[in-house]
């Protein structure tokens, strides 16, 4: 699984354990579990600490920048837990 630099960053701190994304990666070596679908107002409010963001705000801002827009609240996405030691593993 590809991650941005602030993605990175937070999992090798230990403080992302969780990614986001609009399709479901299945098959990726990175993903222990998929939950979802469920709309991004979910996901910022109550995911967001795990997501790796220090607030809902940073998380919309992140999620925004991604996107190149506004990204609807309504917006639905699945939510991967990541293998986080192996991420680790192979980033470090």
């Amino acid at each position: 699984m590809k991650f941005n630099a602030w993605s990175t960053k937070r999992i090798l701190e230990g403080k992302k354990s969780l990614t986001s994304r609009t399709k479901r990666y299945d098959t990726d070596e990175d993903v222990t579990h998929i939950f979802g679908p469920l709309p991004l107002w979910f996901i910022v409010q109550y995911l967001y600490r795990d997501e790796g963001a220090d607030s809902p705000t940073e998380l919309k801002r992140v999620i925004n920048q991604i996107f190149r827009q506004d990204v609807d609240w309504r917006r639905e996405f699945y939510v991967h837990v990541l293998d986080v030691t192996k991420i680790q593993e192979r980033l470090a």
